[in-house]
């Protein structure tokens, strides 16, 4: 049986952990290839767990556990028959793989990157205020990456338009086979309860991470005026930072701040997976209606898949992939979020019972089950895995990647000891005294004019004087003839 490692940067939703839209991306891609009879081990980084305690019968520290500087040793370990990778991120500690090797593209990572450096640069028109080198190191790793690869996934139709150029940049044959689509899955089997717990009425959800790139503040402000104009509702807030790291940099302070001072609104914080869903299933609806930058444009959202398997409608958005699945399959309704009045008048129509919410709510579990099964989607990484191959050209790639790699050090070596010598011969008494005279050039070119003009006027003295006194040759020959 082909053995699969999968390795993810993020937290993995083993029971009593808070996971990540990367982490359930991971499971996913691991139990759709478990479905297909492939031994699969998943593995996340030690300090994505540190201070907590994982008690699940199917977590092991030894198997589930690497450290970053290590990740080499841990590959060796585990000793796969394939390497896939969930994010590129991770690469950069793979010095390089004894076995085939899939890389999963899960979203446009550059972009979350870019607008990570900095939170206050969603709403610049002048990126080159906002540019640092960070990003030519970013988009370096990420080309290597796409290098060493033999087979690579992403999770929508958008990004795979977007992410086709960059394999074009590092050397692979691009067709229409090129870079399947496996969207963002999940269970089969859904929640437990789903369909017997009774719902709470005017009870809306909100769930995952402040991100730079994720505004949501908007439509959530327009949701509690609301509230408050009926007197009624309650929003279930289950967002907070990022576990591993506070990437919003502080952006969202003041919508916590807000929010936890609301009387309708209920602040959850981060829940384990299993805890979170148990708390979904309960709900009427479910808000996801962010800013729309180029980052969401791109991104199959995970917390929306799964706000759909918990049987929540969900207010989305009107401009990316997964907006088209909810509008075809009614299950929730795909705004502008830009647009007040429209999103203003939805929830007066949940509220006042004038929109079909059990319908848009067996609407959005059939969507998964008809679109978003993750024994149905994983068929392209899983035929990789089941014959795993070494892609075609690949080594000629790696090798001419290396020589320009080894070129650009030379050159480097070569401009750094010419900078050492020139800063060796400014350091001589010549070429410091070169450089104080040059101060007093100007001056000079005047003693030197002045100095030299009684000399011009000498020499054109006797060039006059020469002329006056020379003998004139006509006349010489002249006294000759008469003598004679």
């Amino acid at each position: 049986m082909t053995r699969v490692l999968i390795l993810t940067t993020e937290p993995l939703p083993y029971r009593g952990m808070p996971t990540t839209g990367a982490g359930l991306r991971a499971w996913g891609l691991a139990e759709g290839l478990r479905a297909c009879g492939l031994d699969v081990s998943i593995a996340m980084p030690a300090d994505t767990i540190e201070g907590r305690t994982i008690n699940d019968p199917a977590f092991s520290a030894d198997t589930n556990i690497f450290k970053r500087p290590f990740l080499m040793e841990f590959i060796n370990k585990i000793n796969p028959d394939v390497l896939v990778f969930q994010h590129w991120g991770l690469m950069e500690h793979l010095q390089g793989a004894t076995c085939p090797l899939a890389l999963d593209l899960a979203g446009p990572h550059l972009l979350e990157r870019y607008y990570w450096s900095d939170s206050n640069i969603t709403s610049s028109d002048e990126p080159a205020k906002v540019f640092s080198t960070d990003y030519e190191k970013n988009l370096s790793e990420k080309l290597r990456a796409l290098r060493l690869a033999d087979f690579i996934t992403c999770s929508g139709t958008f990004q795979r338009h977007y992410f086709l150029p960059f394999l074009a940049m590092t050397g692979w044959h691009i067709n229409s086979g090129s870079l399947p689509v496996i969207p963002f899955s999940i269970n089969p089997v859904p929640p437990e309860g789903r369909g017997a717990l009774e719902r709470q009425p005017d009870t809306f959800v909100y769930g995952g991470m402040f991100l730079p790139w994720q505004n949501p503040e908007k439509p959530l402000r327009w949701l509690l005026e609301v509230f408050d104009e009926f007197n009624r509702g309650t929003l279930l807030f289950f967002g907070g930072m990022h576990p591993t790291m506070d990437v919003s940099q502080g952006k969202f302070e003041g919508l916590l701040q807000h929010l936890s001072k609301h009387p309708r609104v209920v602040m959850k914080g981060m829940l384990p997976f299993d805890e979170l869903c148990k708390e979904y299933i309960q709900a009427s609806a479910a808000l996801d209606l962010c800013e729309q930058n180029p980052e969401r444009e791109l991104a199959f959202t995970t917390r929306t898949a799964v706000y759909l398997w918990c049987g929540l409608p969900v207010i989305y958005n009107n401009y990316s992939e997964l907006s088209g699945y909810i509008e075809k399959a009614d299950a929730g309704w795909c705004l502008d979020p830009e647009d007040e009045k429209t999103f203003k008048q939805t929830i007066r129509d949940i509220l006042n019972n004038n929109t079909s919410l059990e319908e848009k709510r067996r609407n959005a579990a059939n969507l998964c089950a008809n679109k978003l099964d993750w024994t149905k989607t994983i068929k392209p990484l899983a035929d990789f895995c089941l014959a795993p191959f070494y892609r075609e050209g690949k080594s000629g790639v790696l090798l001419a990647a290396e020589y320009r790699t080894q070129k650009m050090s030379q050159l480097e070596m070569d401009l750094e000891q010419t900078r050492r010598e020139l800063l060796t011969l400014k350091g001589k008494m010549i070429f410091k005294f070169y450089e104080r005279a040059s101060l007093f050039r100007p001056l000079l070119a005047l003693i030197i004019f002045i100095l030299a003009l009684p000399l011009c006027l000498m020499m054109l003295l006797l060039l006059i004087f020469s002329d006056i006194f020379r003998p004139a040759k006509g006349k010489s020959k002249k006294v000759d003839s008469q003598g004679q």
